[in-house]
């Protein structure tokens, strides 16, 4: 990958927003206002679910995607590995499951030894969690997001109220379990 660039793009989103409901997406953008992903969030059946959507001819990397591409790499060196996708949950919810991820597209070339997989279009990230002390929750998506030339980490923060019914309707079939979560 040629012109690596990163910028760190942070964003919050605050609002009324409902549980049950998709908090107001947030997109986060390079600094010249190209987008490059839009993320929300809502709680379905016990479980945090985050959808990251690349802008067009952008893409995003699995969480797992450093240990598929180690075990690709079978102990051979690689000229780079790109970041995984990580999601963190903090005030009202706690995780208390692993994480799913919707099953990842193989963006690798494996002539150059680069070992990679992620998503060009939405991808749902899920994991199981528990209502603690407080009226919202913050979810925290950190990613790397890249087009054929640049790559710019994105950090965007969304707030998700917890004074509403979570909605029904959400299983895990589908995704894939991230190893080592």
């Amino acid at each position: 990958m040629t012109g690596l660039l990163r910028c760190i793009v942070l964003l919050t989103a605050t609002g009324a927003v409902w549980a049950g409901d998709w908090s107001d997406p947030v997109t986060a953008t390079a600094r010249d206002g190209t987008a490059l992903v839009t993320c929300r969030a809502r709680l379905a059946n016990q479980y945090l679910v985050v959808e990251v959507t690349p802008a067009e001819g952008w893409h995003v990397y699995a969480m797992d995607n450093e240990s598929r591409a180690r075990e690709a790499l079978a102990g051979k060196t690689s000229l780079g590995v790109e970041e995984n996708t990580e999601l963190s949950v903090s005030g009202g919810l706690e995780q208390v499951g692993d994480w799913f991820q919707s099953v990842p597209q193989d963006f690798s070339q494996p002539e150059l030894r680069w070992f990679s997989y992620g998503f060009g279009k939405t991808a749902v990230f899920a994991s199981r969690v528990r209502r603690t002390d407080g009226p919202s929750a913050k979810v925290a998506v950190r990613a790397q997001a890249c087009d054929s030339t640049t790559c710019m980490l994105v950090e965007a923060e969304l707030e998700l109220p917890l004074d509403d019914p979570e909605r029904e309707g959400f299983t895990t079939e589908g995704l894939v379990r991230v190893s080592g979560s």
